[in-house]
């Protein structure tokens, strides 16, 4: 069937916190400074968010991807439902679905009084449906009661089906084999129809990078790997999704040929502060718009978008800071980039050492270690000479979550760690270590690490995607691979050469390497025995 094209506004995480639950004190200080996102502005942030949207001319249906609220309290809730009403009464049709951070299951979360954390009231999940029903549900022509979701006519020719994945009876995100039954019988409705299908869920199926694979699986939805074939082959092309607050575009080919989108949209009140507009046509335009600054921004003359790159920025800072001295502050922190504590605890000995060597090192030291893989001469890399490595890895996390590419293959930041990375692959290689089985997402160091520096697929702001093909059972479609990065760096030889050096000097200094690391091992296994279980 011929569809007119459809325009809708995506957004997510807008994690909505209610200055009713303090806002001032050592104890906010103490949440607020492990927070990558603005809590007490995040009201007049998305006040400012949906005064643009109701603006906005391009689109009348706004869908909004979970975590609604910051931890679900009752108060959060009341403000968000009269901001959502509010857009409804400028002329928008608002579909929500809830997530993890917007119920508690003992019904409690922590607000901030003076130096004191106290308790309030949250929503449980079996009130969710009821509280929010007027954003999607009571226009749904097919509900799964147990998983709140549901199916939605959008226009003639597009159906919305919006997926709550905040349990799949395994304790984990997902969705369960009861609900999958019913997302699959409507996929085939929606096909026999001739319905286009807009999916949205919460957590990611695709990993925004080989490293987030590696740190933030948790993070993912459960059993992404299964359903990902699976939604691709009952016709799920595009699907919205938030959680991880990084802004990013990825693709899946099942082995089938189908192909689908997880179209991952960063937080309003999040570095990079974005929302999309998506126009469905003959093919599917994307664009990113970044929230203007509220009206108090603006009397202080500060840019959001700058405000919430510093408030990341200034975790990362912390954390590579503590990373070097404190091993329980970096456990305590490391849960708002989506790293395991237990995985801080685990390596901690070694944490330490490399992180207070990473604060003194320079970009002009390993410039000069990487020079036959660059070529790149002092003059090359004279701007940056003084930058610490530390500096650059603050940008690689900004990159991750902007969904940026700041450093491509000519660039002498690329260059100069596509070196370093280079080198530690041929060491990697002459000892047989296969990096494969260790980080179960990377066949090398260069591939975990390089997409930080450049994305070489698809542009997370600015996209033009092209309407897959539906292959049903039976029939084969083509998958295409992903473009290759150019190659500007040399490979390495220098693995052999390092190895034996690194072999002499451990000879020479054996009972003293011995002990050292015996010594790390043992007290960090004694010191947070209680974390490691």
């Amino acid at each position: 069937m011929k569809r007119s094209p459809l325009t809708v506004t995506v957004l997510t995480d807008t994690h909505l916190y209610s200055l009713k639950n303090g806002f001032e004190g050592k104890a906010y200080d103490r949440a607020n400074s492990k927070s990558q996102i603005l809590l007490a502005e995040s009201g007049e942030v998305l006040d400012a968010a949906f005064a643009q949207i109701s603006a906005d001319k391009r689109s009348d249906i706004v869908l909004i991807c979970g975590d609604l609220t910051s931890n679900g309290d009752l108060e959060s809730h009341k403000e968000m439902i009269a901001k959502l009403r509010r857009l409804k009464e400028s002329g928008k049709r608002v579909y929500v679905i809830t997530a993890t951070h917007d119920f508690r299951k003992n019904g409690v979360t922590s607000a901030y009084r003076g130096d004191e954390k106290i308790e309030v009231p949250t929503a449980t999940r079996d009130m969710l449906f009821d509280m929010y029903r007027e954003f999607g549900p009571d226009e749904a022509i097919s509900v799964h009661r147990e998983s709140m979701s549901y199916v939605v006519q959008l226009s003639d020719g597009y159906r919305l089906f919006a997926l709550n994945d905040d349990t799949n009876k395994n304790g984990k995100s997902g969705f369960s084999d009861e609900c999958f039954e019913w997302i699959t019988a409507e996929a085939e409705r929606a096909r026999r129809d001739g319905q286009m299908i807009i999916s949205m869920t919460h957590h990611p199926l695709i990993a925004p990078s080989p490293i987030y694979a590696m740190i933030g699986k948790g993070d993912m939805l459960g059993d992404y790997e299964a359903r990902i074939e699976q939604l691709a082959d009952i016709g799920v092309s595009f699907i919205f999704t938030g959680h991880t607050h990084i802004h990013n575009i990825s693709d899946h080919f099942s082995k089938r040929g189908n192909r689908l989108y997880d179209i991952c949209t960063g937080s309003p009140i999040g570095y990079p502060g974005v929302m999309r507009t998506v126009t469905f046509a003959d093919d599917v335009d994307i664009t990113t718009d970044y929230v203007s600054e509220p009206q108090s921004f603006r009397d202080k003359g500060i840019k959001l978008h700058d405000a919430l790159g510093q408030q990341l920025i200034g975790i990362i800072r912390r954390m590579i800071e503590v990373a070097a001295t404190d091993v329980d502050r970096l456990a305590d922190m490391a849960v708002s980039i989506s790293i395991k504590p237990k995985l801080v605890y685990k390596f901690g000995w070694i944490i330490k050492p490399i992180f207070k060597f990473l604060n003194s090192l320079k970009v002009s030291t390993v410039a000069r270690w990487t020079k036959k893989e660059t070529g790149l001469k002092k003059e090359d890399y004279a701007d940056i000479k003084d930058v610490k490595v530390v500096d650059i890895i603050t940008e690689l996390v900004l990159n991750l979550y902007g969904g940026e590419s700041k450093y491509p293959p000519e660039t002498p930041v690329y260059k100069i760690t596509v070196g370093m990375l280079h080198i530690i692959d041929s060491i990697l290689g002459i000892l047989h270590i296969d990096m494969k089985k260790i980080t179960k997402v990377a066949g090398s160091a260069t591939e975990l690490i390089e997409p930080l520096l450049y994305n070489a697929n698809i542009d997370s702001y600015t996209a033009k995607l092209p309407i897959p093909r539906y292959y049903p059972q039976g029939e084969q479609g083509e998958i295409v691979e992903k473009p290759a990065t150019s190659e500007t760096v040399k490979k390495s030889k220098k693995g052999l050469p390092l190895i034996i050096t690194a072999a002499l000097i451990l000879i020479v200094f054996l009972p003293v390497w011995l002990l050292l690391i015996l010594i790390g091992f043992l007290s960090n296994s004694v010191k947070y025995r209680d974390k490691l279980k």
